[in-house]
């Protein structure tokens, strides 16, 4: 990031920490604006954090996101940023950044590391150069469908092992999330592997993506996803994957005929703070923001259901065909896999691929 923008963030950031009580201003998005969908929330069993008037401090916090507010990631985090409030009887206040509206993705993720912004959302490949260890999500078919990748999410080794890895990187990871798989939209019929053959599909700037695709037989063409629209509409490539979410978010069923459910990916989602900051918190403040993140993270895995089910209406109601791949087929993606596996181990090593391959084994259970 440019040294100038990391100055001004962190000097942004220094004076709302010394001001937190105060709370933030500006053209963000504040957490005040849903108060009441959290205001409710009630842990099992018992009271809320709130009503112990527990002292957790007094903090003010900006949270940045490239995404835009009708996102899963938005709605998550909006959901615990209103939840942290109202159990913090008002103590924290969470700003709101969507957009892009403090930096793009690497800057943001970068600050978050640096500190300078407090709180980041986005999904894992975006960190996979802060975090090296984020690239074991980009290994493909590895999820045999949505409930096997919930499970792992929710499991010991998200939790515990790939934290250790975030932490030692400079970020704490509060939650995961997902909006379900990456799925291959395409204006070619695709009914099965061999009519992959050839076709021109935008990827991102990733190489184990764009490896993945070249193994199977396509082409894969790494294109800024500000120019896809245009580039599907003129011709330029064929198809492009990415989750539903996005697919009707940014109109893509309007320059689409197929929509080729692949499964290749999880677009999961992540939710972060600062390392440094988190572990100066004290510990009851660290349960509260855990707690929190908890209840947002299964908040958010019902937006995620609901709003895939609504895309694929809409889909369909555009005029574009779903297509599910047979088990064979399913299994031959899985099998041209390899060569993304491979790359992994020699950038990862093989232990370190072997306990999440393990981890996402235990998961099926």
């Amino acid at each position: 990031m440019k040294k100038a923008l990391s100055m001004l963030l962190a000097g942004t950031m220094a004076m709302s920490l010394v001001a937190c009580s105060s709370g933030n201003s500006g053209s963000s998005s504040t957490a005040d604006t849903t108060a009441a969908a959290a205001a409710d929330t009630k842990s099992e069993g018992g009271d809320t954090a709130a009503d112990t008037s527990e002292d957790y401090g007094d903090y003010s916090w900006n949270l940045a996101m490239t995404v835009s507010e009708t996102t899963t990631n938005y709605k998550m985090v909006e959901y615990f940023a209103n939840l942290v409030k109202e159990k913090s009887n008002g103590s924290i206040n969470i700003e709101l950044y969507p957009g892009g509206q403090l930096a793009n993705t690497t800057e943001q993720d970068e600050a978050c590391v640096s500190g300078s912004i407090e709180m980041v959302t986005g999904m894992t490949a975006d960190l996979t150069d802060f975090v090296k260890e984020m690239a074991l999500f980009d290994m493909p078919n590895v999820f045999d469908n949505i409930d096997h990748m919930r499970n792992f999410l929710e499991g010991d080794y998200a939790k515990k092992q790939i934290n250790d890895y975030c932490e030692a990187s400079g970020i704490h990871m509060l939650a995961f999330s997902d909006a379900g798989f990456r799925e291959l939209t395409t204006n070619v019929p695709t009914k099965s592997v061999a009519d992959l053959a050839g076709q021109k599909i935008r990827v991102m700037t990733n190489k184990y993506h764009i490896a993945y695709w070249n193994a199977i037989g396509a082409s894969a063409v790494p294109m800024q996803f500000n120019e896809l629209f245009m580039g599907l509409q003129q011709g330029t490539v064929d198809g492009q994957e990415n989750p539903y979410m996005n697919i009707v978010g940014n109109n893509l069923q309007e320059v689409q005929k197929y929509v080729v459910e692949t499964n290749h990916v999880g677009h999961i989602i992540v939710f972060f703070m600062n390392n440094d900051l988190y572990q100066s918190l004290p510990d009851n403040t660290k349960a509260l923001l855990d707690e929190c993140a908890a209840e947002a993270a299964e908040y958010a895995k019902g937006v995620a259901s609901e709003s895939i089910e609504q895309d694929k209406k809409t889909v369909e109601d555009a005029g574009c065909e779903i297509v599910q791949f047979s088990d064979d087929d399913l299994a031959v993606l899985r099998d041209k896999a390899q060569v993304v596996y491979d790359m992994v181990k020699e950038d990862l090593g093989d232990d370190v691929v072997q306990g999440f391959l393990d981890a996402v084994d235990a998961a099926r259970n």
